[in-house]
């Protein structure tokens, strides 16, 4: 797990247990999920524009995923 994965995971579990204690426990869930889903869309933005930057126009194939993966 990268860094930056822990980092999002503590913003997810923070977030929640923060409106869980505020709001309650159904919308503590519902704050963590909305949290995932932002942080998901984010890193898919930066990880089309790191590909973007290094000359990677297409989408990414499972051969670059497997490779890199190894490396």
């Amino acid at each position: 797990m990268s860094k930056r994965n822990v980092a999002w995971l503590v913003v997810i579990v923070v977030v929640g247990v923060s409106v869980w204690a505020v709001a309650g426990f159904v919308w503590g869930l519902a704050a963590a999920a909305g949290t995932l889903i932002l942080s998901e869309a984010i890193e898919r933005v930066v990880r089309r524009r790191r590909r973007a930057a290094r000359g990677h126009t297409g989408g990414p194939s499972l051969r670059d995923a497997i490779g890199t993966r190894r490396r």
